[in-house]
């Protein structure tokens, strides 16, 4: 039988938590031991090794509803402190102890911490190439998918989108930005996750089974349009009234978002993610899509 897993069971899982956090005593250390770890274990970490290990302060909380949180103010990367070993806030516990939603909702927070950094560096000449270009991507989908938008009309939960009524939106920059931010954080974790159960875990190589398995997921969740990210009001008087406002399904992430995440993000080769945007496509042609480039 198949984990059942939904989109807003990963927006759940990486709602913010109240606690103290606590720092990790070497944070720049145990960022390398995390990032290789995840290494051994095949999932994705070339991009967490591109990003500084000063950029990012590693810290552990008890955070009530959360496996892990990014802030950006302080470029924070908050993870739950049942994630650490012996519940010590010190060092990761084994990477292959740790079960396949919380690995999707740190992924999610990872890919915030990432984004980060390449908007943070952006006018840096050591800006690393596919920071580069991640960057540059997000800047021109900005602005032909994400600055008009429709939206889940009043205080819905995203499970229920469908019965919902939905209101076409004019962006602010910052509004526009955060709801790509989001919209790419979720595909991230929930493709994480998709491949760890289309693997039975962790291991490092693919086999064509795993693949077909993890392109029909992905298929299946293209077509349903599921996908979706959201933003904070740029007002805060609207932002006490609906801290988060939901992006409606005709704005679930496109095709061409897709490619470029599974390339710079997952680690496909260029030729595997033209594959899975083709089996995407045959399995069922684009649903309207609002915002074309």
């Amino acid at each position: 039988m198949k984990t059942i897993f939904t989109v807003s069971l990963l927006v759940l899982l990486s709602l913010p938590g109240s606690s103290t956090a606590v720092r990790v005593p070497d944070s720049q250390a145990e960022w390398r031991h995390l990032t290789t770890e995840l290494a051994d274990a095949g999932l994705p970490s070339r991009f967490l090794k591109l990003l500084p290990r000063e950029f990012v302060q590693l810290e552990f909380a008890d955070l009530k509803t959360a496996a892990a949180e990014y802030h950006p103010d302080g470029h924070r990367m908050v993870f739950n402190l049942a994630l650490s070993e012996g519940n010590e806030g010190r060092r990761f516990r084994p990477i292959r102890n740790i079960g396949n939603q919380e690995l999707a909702t740190m992924y999610h927070e990872l890919f915030h911490a990432y984004f980060d950094y390449s908007d943070y560096a952006a006018d840096s000449a050591g800006l690393p190439v596919e920071a580069a270009r991640l960057h540059a991507e997000a800047k021109r989908l900005l602005a032909c998918r994400y600055m008009v938008v429709d939206v889940v009309a009043g205080p819905v939960q995203k499970a229920h989108q469908r019965n919902s009524r939905f209101e076409r939106r004019r962006l602010s920059e910052s509004e526009g930005w955060d709801a790509l931010n989001e919209t790419w954080g979720v595909f991230v974790g929930w493709a994480v996750w998709s491949k760890l159960e289309a693997t039975n875990r962790l291991r490092t190589t693919w086999e064509w089974e795993a693949v077909e398995d993890f392109w029909n997921r992905l298929a299946e969740a293209y077509g349903d349009r599921t996908l979706t990210g959201y933003f904070e009001p740029a007002d805060p008087q609207a932002r006490r009234v609906l801290p988060r406002v939901y992006l409606a399904p005709n704005n679930a992430i496109s095709v061409e978002e897709i490619v470029l995440l599974l390339e710079v993000i997952l680690e496909d080769s260029p030729r595997l993610a033209s594959m899975a945007a083709r089996w995407i496509v045959a399995n069922d042609p684009e649903p309207v899509r609002l915002g074309s480039c």
